[in-house]
C-alpha cells in the first residue's frame, strides 16, 4: 500500500501550472509560450533597450561612464555575457514550442500550427541574427538539448547566416502581410527584413534585394516613408507604418528609462548617454555639400543651415529642449524655463553642472515631453526596423551588385526628400554611390543601433573609432570646418581648433586585428570546453 500510494502521488502533474510533459497541449498554451519566447527582447542596458544603446559604442555616441571598447570588446564585459545570455533564452524558448507544438495537434487547425510555427522560427532568426552580428560564427542549436548534447561547438559564421536566411523564407509563406507596427505581430515584413538586414551585413547582395522588393510591393499599403521623421521616435510614431516591427513598451506593463539617461540636466536627466561632436559634424548643409565645402555653412552658427535630421536628432544648443532654452556654453550662466508662463531666467546648470552633458549635446529621439514623468519611465517603442532601412539596403545591395538603375536613385530619393534634402542626380558611378549610401544611414539612422554594425562590416571602424573622442568647443565656437572625408566622417587630425574641443569623453581605441568581431564571453569559454574564442582575446 505504500509503495503504490507513493507511485501514484508522485505521478501527479502540477494542478495550478502547466508541466513541461504536457505544455502547448492547446491554443491557448501556444499563445502563451509565444508570448513567452518574447521576453528576453527586454534585455535593458542601463534601463536602455539594447538594440539602442550599440550606438554608444561606436563613434557617433558616447556613454559618459564607460569607453566603448569596454562595452562590446572585453571578454569580460557584462553587456556581452547578458547579451549571450538573452538571445539563447530566447532561442531555448522557440526551440521548446517548435519540439512541442505537435502536442495540440488534434486541438489546433494544421493552417494554425503553421502559422505559430512560422512566427516562431522567424523570431528564433532574429536572436540568431543579433549573435551572428555580434560575435561571428555561434553555437547553432536548433532543438531542445539534453545534457548529454550541451556543449556545443560554434559553427561557422556562413553557417548561422544560412540558416537566418532559410528560417525566414520558409515562415514566411505561412505569415499574414498586414503590417501591425504597435504589436509585436511576426509578420512577412519583419521576416523578410531579417533577411535584408542579415544578408546585406554579409555581403549577399542579391538575397538582400530580392528580401527587400517583397517589402517594396507593399508600399502605400502596408509601408510607407511616414511625412515626419521627428515623429517617428516619439509616442504618436508608434502606429506609423513606416515601422515594420519594434520592441513595444507601454506605461501599464513595460517601460524603458531612456528619458533619464537622454535628458539634459535642466530637464532631470543625467545626460550620461551622449551624440558626440563627429556625428553633428558629419551632417551636410540644406544644399547638400559637407560643411568643409558648403557656403552655408557659418562656423559662428554651426547648427544653422543643416539637414533637418541633425536637428531631429540631436538636441542643439539655441535651441528649446524639454521646454528649457537649451545651451551648453559654459559662458552661459543663465537661460529660460519655457515651461512655465510667464517664462522665466533660471540657473543653466547644462552648462555649470559638473555632470551636465560631457559633450555638449543630447539625443533627442526617444524623448518625447508628450509623456514626461518625474520618473523618467517611458513607454516609446525601440524601432528594430523601419522601411527606410529596407529602401537604402535595396540601394547599397544594387550598388554593391553595380546594377545602378532608376530604382537605386528612386529608394535614396524618398528617404532625403522626406527632410527636404536635395535629391540624388543620376548618372553616378558605383564609388560615387555608394559614398552617398553610407553617408545616407549615418544621417538616417544615428541614434537607432545600427552604425557600430555599419562601421565594422565597411571596415572602417579602426579609421573612425581610434583616438580622442571630441564634443563641443566648451566657450565660443570654431573659426572653420573640419576636413569631412568622402563618407561624411570628420577628420579632426589637423583641425586648427582641435584643442579647443571638449576632451572629456576620453581616448577610443580599436585594434583591428580583433575588434571586427567581439569576444565570446569569458564565462562561456570557460563553462563550454568546445568554444573556440574569437581571434586576439
Amino acid at each position: 500500500m505504500f509503495f503504490a500510494s507513493c507511485d501514484n502521488a508522485l505521478d501527479k502533474d502540477p494542478l495550478n501550472l502547466p508541466s513541461t510533459g504536457t505544455f502547448l497541449e492547446n491554443e491557448n498554451q501556444i499563445k502563451l509560450a509565444i508570448v513567452g519566447m518574447h521576453s528576453p527582447l527586454y534585455l535593458l542596458y542601463d534601463q536602455i533597450p539594447f538594440t539602442l544603446y550599440f550606438d554608444l559604442a561606436s563613434d557617433i555616441g558616447a556613454d559618459r561612464d564607460v569607453n566603448p571598447e569596454q562595452l562590446f570588446h572585453t571578454a569580460n564585459a557584462g553587456n556581452l555575457k547578458s547579451l549571450w545570455t538573452y538571445m539563447y533564452q530566447g532561442i531555448s524558448r522557440c526551440n521548446f514550442i517548435l519540439d512541442n507544438i505537435d502536442r495540440a495537434k488534434n486541438k489546433v487547425s494544421e493552417d494554425k500550427l503553421n502559422m505559430y510555427r512560422a512566427e516562431v522560427k522567424v523570431l528564433r532568426a532574429y536572436y540568431y541574427h543579433v549573435l551572428v552580428s555580434m560575435f561571428g560564427g555561434v553555437p547553432l542549436i536548433d532543438h531542445v538539448q539534453s545534457l548529454d548534447d550541451a556543449y556545443v561547438a560554434r559553427e561557422s559564421q556562413e553557417k548561422v547566416v544560412d540558416f537566418i536566411i532559410s528560417s525566414c523564407e520558409d515562415a514566411a509563406p505561412y505569415l499574414s502581410a498586414t503590417n501591425q507596427p504597435n504589436t509585436m505581430a511576426i509578420t512577412k515584413g519583419f521576416a523578410w527584413a531579417i533577411i535584408a538586414r542579415t544578408a546585406l551585413y554579409n555581403s549577399r547582395w542579391q538575397v538582400a534585394i530580392n528580401a527587400c522588393q517583397n517589402i517594396m510591393k507593399l508600399e502605400g499599403t502596408e509601408y510607407i516613408i511616414d511625412p515626419s521623421y521627428e515623429n517617428l521616435t516619439k509616442i504618436v510614431g508608434k502606429t506609423s507604418k513606416e515601422i515594420i516591427w519594434a520592441i513595444q513598451f507601454n506605461q501599464d506593463d513595460k517601460t524603458q528609462l531612456i528619458p533619464k539617461r537622454y535628458y539634459s540636466r535642466l530637464a532631470g536627466g543625467y545626460c550620461n548617454k551622449l551624440p558626440v561632436q563627429s556625428l553633428v559634424d558629419s551632417y551636410e548643409c540644406t544644399d547638400g555639400l559637407p560643411i568643409d565645402k558648403s557656403p552655408l555653412y557659418d562656423p559662428q552658427h554651426p547648427w544653422n543651415n543643416r539637414d533637418p535630421r541633425l536637428g531631429y536628432t540631436v538636441a542643439l544648443p539655441g535651441t528649446v529642449y524639454m521646454g528649457y532654452q537649451f545651451e551648453t556654453n559654459k559662458d552661459s550662466l543663465k537661460c529660460w524655463n519655457y515651461n512655465v508662463t510667464p517664462a522665466v531666467r533660471v540657473n543653466n546648470l547644462d552648462a555649470t553642472h559638473t555632470y551636465a552633458t560631457f559633450s555638449g549635446y543630447c539625443w533627442k529621439k526617444y524623448v518625447d515631453s508628450a509623456e514626461y514623468r518625474s520618473d523618467g519611465a517611458s513607454s516609446i517603442n525601440a524601432i528594430v526596423f523601419r522601411y527606410a532601412e529596407i529602401l537604402l539596403t535595396y540601394a547599397e545591395a544594387k550598388i554593391e551588385l553595380n546594377q545602378i538603375d532608376e530604382t537605386v536613385y528612386s529608394a535614396i530619393n524618398k528617404v532625403r526628400g522626406r527632410v527636404n534634402m536635395p535629391l540624388i542626380s543620376e548618372g553616378k558611378n558605383q564609388d560615387e554611390l555608394r559614398k552617398i549610401i553610407r553617408k545616407e544611414r549615418k544621417y538616417e539612422f544615428a541614434g537607432e543601433g545600427t552604425r557600430l554594425f555599419d562601421v565594422r562590416r565597411w571596415k572602417i571602424a579602426e579609421k573612425v573609432m581610434n583616438g580622442p573622442c571630441y564634443g563641443r568647443v566648451p566657450k565660443g565656437y570654431p573659426s572653420a570646418a573640419p576636413k569631412i572625408d568622402d563618407f561624411g566622417n570628420p577628420d579632426y587630425t589637423n583641425f586648427v581648433d582641435k584643442d579647443k574641443f571638449g576632451i572629456k569623453l576620453g581616448q577610443r581605441y580599436f585594434d583591428p586585428s580583433k575588434h571586427y568581431l567581439s569576444p565570446i564571453p569569458y564565462a562561456e569559454i570557460q563553462v563550454n570546453a568546445n568554444l573556440i574564442q574569437n581571434p586576439g582575446y
